[in-house]
């Protein structure tokens, strides 16, 4: 009878999880592989990632309205104080409309980790982790080294005047990893899981801290170097109309792993 009641409640668990919206074309697989982070901490020992898949741009206005519509408690007037700041959707017209300063097909901003978390999570994924989305970034194809320096520069460029009263449709920028992730600069900043990365006890918020997280002496290092910064300046309740997010994920979803015929069959 036990193992009878175990095996119900699991193929329940699983009708649950396919009712879900699954991962559909919108992301792509990014092969394992390795990267250096500017982090001091890391001696100059490339990072391993392992193979995870990635949404191809960031959640829109329209994305995060369906989760909102299916999920009450993640809405503007419900969301509790704990899990976002004031400024959680307040530029959203009202709970499930976005409205004019807020495109359907724009990143969604304004929205906390936690928002993000829970959203990802009901897509069936999770927040890439800081090592996968610093990777994914740095999968981009130049053909000279001088290329590659005058794309810096415009990052750096971008990352001092960031335009939060007017931003983009996805995909717009034109900017594309070689794997078709798109718009990872350019439009917003993006939270990950593990938004604020262990450092070291004597490590301040400061010039100094950049400088020494320039291990690789370069513009794109000095950018990158802006990106952590930023992040740990977080908190999981941040909101602010710079920072969206994008869902990763372990493996494909599959939809219906279990019928519900088959679910019937071993009710009483």
């Amino acid at each position: 009878m036990k193992n009878r009641i175990l095996h119900i409640l699991t193929l329940a668990a699983a009708l649950l999880l396919s009712a879900r919206p699954s991962m559909a074309q919108e992301a792509v697989e990014i092969p394992g592989g390795s990267f250096h982070s500017i982090l001091p901490e890391v001696e100059g020992k490339p990072l391993e990632v392992e193979s995870f898949y990635m949404d191809v741009t960031a959640v829109t206005n329209s994305e995060f309205t369906e989760f909102l519509m299916e999920n009450p408690r993640w809405r503007r007037s419900q969301i509790p104080a704990a899990f976002a700041g004031e400024g959680y959707l307040r530029h959203w017209q009202d709970d499930l409309t976005p409205g004019e300063e807020s495109p359907a097909d724009a990143p969604v901003t304004r929205v906390s980790w936690f928002a993000a978390n829970a959203y990802c999570g009901w897509k069936g994924g999770r927040l890439p982790t800081l090592d996968e989305w610093e990777y994914s970034a740095q999968l981009m194809e130049f053909d000279t080294p001088a290329q590659s320096n005058a794309f810096a520069s415009e990052l750096m460029g971008w990352y001092s005047t960031v335009n939060t009263d007017n931003i983009r449709s996805v995909g717009s920028t034109g900017i594309v990893n070689k794997y078709g992730v798109r718009d990872q600069f350019g439009l917003i900043m993006e939270w990950v899981e593990d938004f604020e990365p262990p450092m070291g006890s004597d490590f301040q918020l400061n010039c100094g801290s950049m400088g020494r997280m320039q291990q690789a002496g370069n513009l794109y290092s000095y950018a990158a170097s802006v990106r952590y910064m930023t992040r740990m300046s977080f908190t999981p309740q941040t909101t602010t109309g710079m920072i969206g997010f994008r869902c990763a994920y372990d493996a494909p979803l599959t939809r219906n792993l279990y019928s519900e015929p088959a679910l019937r069959e071993v009710l009483p």
